[in-house]
């Protein structure tokens, strides 16, 4: 089998409503054979992708792909379902396929995709892996998963992203995402807002630039009285310990420009140690913040728009002893959890064996081969950020409303609309004026998955905020768009109601066989009648309304650029 096109459609068009990739496959002389007909075939296919098995196809139940099987399906319709499982693999909810025969041995396999990239890949990887069990040359699937996980992580968003898709096409709002940048899009024309994770661009720079200096940040909180730990800067490791002597130990040793919790040691209980985790620090940043060390519970606010949306107390990476296997095992046996990937691909991330683990270890007398006591809870990090392997119980209800007054504020004083408000306090339900609690840090660009799946607790619907912040209610998020298609005097008939827009005060985008223009002024000559115009007038912020001509020929090889028209 051999692919002859491969063509992406990124919106409605004549074959779905939804995103689909298009594959023309020449079958060859498998063109009439049917799967039952060749030896081992099916069986092998189940063995290697057992999910296949819940497929429901056109008999309409679970199972019913397998019934298709064993009847003698051909290889177009198998392909299908091949690069439907590929994705839903790697988590993807892909369920819309079908397979046409055009001429002789060439068929259309079109499938759904959710990221275009891994959508595309996906359809070579199916067309590799079955013809190598036609030719008994059984692949390695582990590998080739491998491969789409590897750029799965590259080209797809993190949950925090997803989650603010979700929400915001379920509200109608466009999204798309510019080049695979991880940038978004949202709406069109003037209305249109863009946004990077929980970066906003309403966000003010300086600001990001306050929070990215953590000492900066405690200086500005300090000078309104919002409890923040003692401490300074310093360059040489002779400053870092008179720093220390004069707050006393223990003491927190962290770069004064860091983020995810990377190289930050805790709980440093004498000079020794001070100096030696001081110059691993430098490797990270020049200047260096020595600070007490807070007692208490590691919580996380989230301060939307001004208001505390949700809290979570973030609980350092442990592994609970089975009595059985060693530490080094447990933690093994913790990242095939299916909630835990690299990095921030999934919910949770997988804990990484370091020094720091070994350190910790050896804080409590065990090593990575102790075979604990069954229940015994092994810490593995003093820091509890999720990037390092924490999980989250959500408290947002149990936050006291002093705590949750003060979180509002730090956001506020340091210019953030969406901050992440580090807070160490013995107890989030007791006011921190009467407690020993401080506010260790203050996060542009927090992330959001902690909220959104907490090992306990209540999921909060934190993207639901912040769509809410974007796009307050009544506030538009995208322009009127006029359509015009057929055979003779499209042009003209976009001409004039181009004019009558112009008339009543809307400053009009128009693409035409002629060009793309503003109003009156050309901006773009040529025959400009397809998806890749059509954006060009929809990602314009000088426009309130869109005029498009849509020639046949550019719907039928590219499909919509827009999800629909007025």
């Amino acid at each position: 089998m051999i692919i002859k096109l491969m063509r992406v459609y990124h919106g409605p068009n004549i074959y779905s409503h939804k995103p689909v990739v298009r594959m023309d496959v020449q079958l060859g002389e498998l063109v009439n054979v049917p799967t039952c007909d060749i030896a081992g075939f099916n069986e092998q296919l189940l063995k290697f992708f057992p999910g296949l098995m819940e497929h429901k196809c056109s008999p309409g139940y679970t199972g019913g792909f397998v019934k298709r099987l064993e009847e003698g399906t051909y290889f177009a319709h198998v392909i299908e379902h091949l690069c439907l499982e590929l994705q839903n693999i790697l988590g993807f909810d892909a369920k819309f396929g079908k397979a046409r025969n055009v001429q002789n041995d060439l068929y259309q396999i079109i499938y759904e995709y959710i990221n275009p990239v891994i959508g595309n890949v996906c359809g070579f990887t199916a067309i590799k892996i079955i013809n190598a069990i036609i030719d008994e040359r059984y692949p390695d699937i582990e590998q080739e998963i491998g491969k789409l996980n590897a750029l799965n992580n590259r080209y797809s968003f993190g949950p925090s992203t997803s989650a603010i898709v979700a929400e915001a096409k379920k509200r109608g709002i466009p999204v798309r995402e510019i080049g695979n940048s991880g940038m978004l899009r949202l709406g069109y024309g003037r209305y249109q807002k863009y946004i990077s994770a929980t970066l906003y661009e309403n966000t003010s720079s300086i600001a990001v630039d306050i929070a990215c200096d953590k000492a900066l940040t405690k200086a500005i909180l300090d000078e309104i009285s919002i409890p923040v730990p003692q401490g300074g800067i310093c360059s040489f490791e002779q400053e870092a310990v008179r720093i220390a002597e004069d707050i006393g130990y223990p003491v927190v040793v962290k770069p004064k420009c860091g983020n995810k919790g990377k190289f930050v040691f805790l709980d440093i209980q004498n000079s020794e140690d001070l100096i030696a985790v001081f110059h691993k620090v430098k490797t990270y940043d020049e200047e260096v913040i020595i600070e007490k060390y807070i007692t208490g519970r590691d919580y996380r606010l989230l301060v939307v728009g001004g208001k505390m949306v949700a809290a979570s107390e973030r609980i350092p990476a442990h592994v609970i002893s089975d009595g059985v296997h060693n530490i080094k095992e447990l933690i093994e046996i913790e990242n095939r959890n299916k909630l835990r990937g690299k990095g921030h691909e999934k919910p949770l991330t997988k804990i990484k064996i370091d020094e720091l683990v070994v350190k910790m270890l050896s804080k409590q007398g065990l090593t990575l081969e102790t075979v604990a006591e069954r229940g015994y809870i092994i810490w593995l990090r003093e820091n509890a950020n999720l990037s390092t392997g924490g999980i989250a119980i959500d408290c947002t209800e149990e936050v006291h409303e002093e705590n949750c007054k003060i979180a509002e504020i730090a956001a506020k004083t340091i210019g953030l609309d969406i901050a992440g408000i580090d807070m160490v306090i013995p107890d989030i339900s007791k006011p921190i004026s009467h407690s020993f609690g401080a506010i260790v840090e203050v996060n542009a660009a927090p992330g959001i998955r902690m909220h959104l799946y907490p090992a306990k607790g209540k999921s909060r619907k934190v993207a639901s905020s912040i769509i809410d912040m974007i796009f307050p209610t009544d506030t538009p998020s995208t322009i009127p768009i006029v359509t015009v298609t057929g055979t003779n005097g499209k042009t003209t008939t976009t001409r004039m109601i181009s004019n009558i827009l112009q008339k009543h005060g809307y400053t009009v985008g128009m693409t035409t066989t002629h060009g793309i223009y503003v109003n009156k002024n050309c901006i773009e000559k040529g025959d400009t009648t397809g998806p890749k115009s059509t954006l060009r007038v929809l990602n314009n912020r000088e426009i309130d309304a869109a005029v498009l001509e849509i020639a046949r020929g550019g719907i039928i090889r590219g499909g919509l650029a827009y999800d629909k028209a007025d």
